[in-house]
């Protein structure tokens, strides 16, 4: 038996949402892809919705982790757009990285999604608060989100030109009012 902590059985679930689809994402196949019996599977999930839980956190997560590093690397300041921006594209450029457990979160129970909601919540209030126009910030927010969840759903590909495009118009746009 393979030792293998929260942490891979988090990224082993991701793997079966991306390689075989959301409504494929079982305990069983989870275990399969991480190596582990479905005992010890169980011991770290004792459900389908609580590894989801814990797949939605570690991707709040890690765009919150993101954000912080644009942010203390000058970009913005504090949680501002162009850090909150430049967070969600960094998450776009790499597939595996992809949250899409937020497929499989709606697939399974949508109400799993309250935690972000309440999140989104909160990062639109800062947003604006931290705008010369809240008009704008959230319409940029919105579009950047927009890509996102382009890219999560898979009706759009990292490879595809309009990112750099886009990206840099939405950068731009942001320096303006940030």
């Amino acid at each position: 038996m393979s030792k293998v902590d929260k942490d891979g059985i988090i990224r082993a679930a991701e793997d079966v949402v991306r390689e075989r689809g959301a409504r494929r994402l079982t305990l069983d196949a989870v275990a399969e892809q991480c190596g582990l019996s479905k005992g010890g599977l169980l011991h770290h999930f004792r459900t389908k919705q609580s590894l989801l839980k814990a797949m939605l956190e570690a991707a709040t997560a890690r765009e919150s982790e993101l954000t912080a590093e644009f942010a203390a690397a000058g970009c913005g300041d504090g949680g501002t757009l162009s850090a909150r921006i430049e967070s969600l594209f960094a998450l776009m450029a790499d597939d595996e990285s992809l949250p899409r457990s937020l497929i499989a979160a709606v697939a399974e129970d949508p109400a799993l999604l309250e935690p972000i909601k309440a999140k989104e919540a909160r990062i639109r209030r800062e947003v604006c608060e931290s705008s010369s126009d809240p008009e704008l910030a959230l319409l940029l927010l919105c579009a950047a989100r927009g890509l996102f969840l382009g890219r999560v759903f898979g009706v759009m590909q990292a490879d595809d030109p309009v990112y750099e495009r886009l990206h840099a118009r939405l950068s731009k746009l942001c320096a303006e009012i940030d």
